[in-house]
């Protein structure tokens, strides 16, 4: 079995696909069935509309969950044929990073191969990482769970739960091994600034696939897999020059 497909089953996707769609038709059906067989019934008339209604509007989000291919491939997912997806991790080889897996995170899935991060079960390709790393959350209860949030030079935006809140001391230690070994620059949690960047690194994507024709975008995907270093410079030199020092505060 390919490693994507292991991954996903390792995560329950398939399953969840299935119980999200059989929910979403239990929904509508009691709806229907509802209005039908008790259109006197206020009541019951009421809460069948809504049901009804509920059923209509998330159904497209139910058509995205489950037309996504890999929910472990985040972002190339929706660029990529379930195939070609499949392709670029054929023959990688991961190994867990052990130094990173200690405290809270001594559980978590943290592994790596020669052009990929993997995360609590999603792949990151490295290269096309701009910047990013963990978050610190606060919650009252001391719920909340620590994400981390990558912007990758198509200007696409991933974030990853992983499941566990990592104390500030070894959120620092993950950022720090991220900036040293993949040259990763500190993101922000400035939603705006973010989609401002993203959006500039998009134009930017962009152009380089025009450059690249005739050449189709997964064949230009593969290569930035495994290198992308002209396209990283070109988004490096529109960044805000705050962020090229990590100066997270400006």
């Amino acid at each position: 079995m390919k490693q994507l497909r292991k991954t996903e089953w390792r995560r329950g996707y398939p399953i969840k696909k299935n119980l999200a769609l059989c929910a979403w038709g239990l929904m509508a059906l009691a709806g229907f069935a509802g209005i039908l067989s008790h259109p006197e019934n206020i009541p019951s008339l009421a809460a069948s509309v809504l049901a009804l209604a509920g059923a209509v509007l998330t159904l497209p989000r139910l058509l995205r969950y489950y037309r996504t291919t890999y929910h472990s491939l985040p972002a190339l997912n929706r660029r990529l044929t379930k195939e070609e997806q499949e392709e670029l991790l054929e023959n990688e080889n991961f190994e867990t990073i052990t130094e990173l897996k200690t405290e809270s995170l001594r559980w978590t899935d943290i592994a790596e191969s020669a052009h990929w991060l993997r995360i609590n079960g999603r792949y990151i390709p490295k290269e096309l990482v701009i910047l990013g790393g963990a978050e610190v959350t606060f919650n009252i209860m001391n719920r909340d769970t620590t994400p981390v949030i990558f912007v990758y030079a198509t200007g696409d935006t991933v974030k990853i739960d992983l499941g566990v809140q990592a104390s500030v001391q070894k959120i620092r230690e993950l950022n720090a091994y991220f900036r040293s070994r993949y040259h990763i620059f500190p993101g922000q949690a400035d939603g705006k600034k973010t989609e401002e960047l993203c959006s500039i690194f998009r134009e930017i994507y962009t152009d380089y696939l025009k450059e690249k024709e005739p050449e189709k975008e997964d064949a230009v995907l593969a290569k930035l897999v495994k290198d992308a270093g002209e396209l990283r410079q070109k988004c490096i030199e529109k960044m805000p020059p705050y962020l090229k020092r990590g100066d997270r505060k400006a």
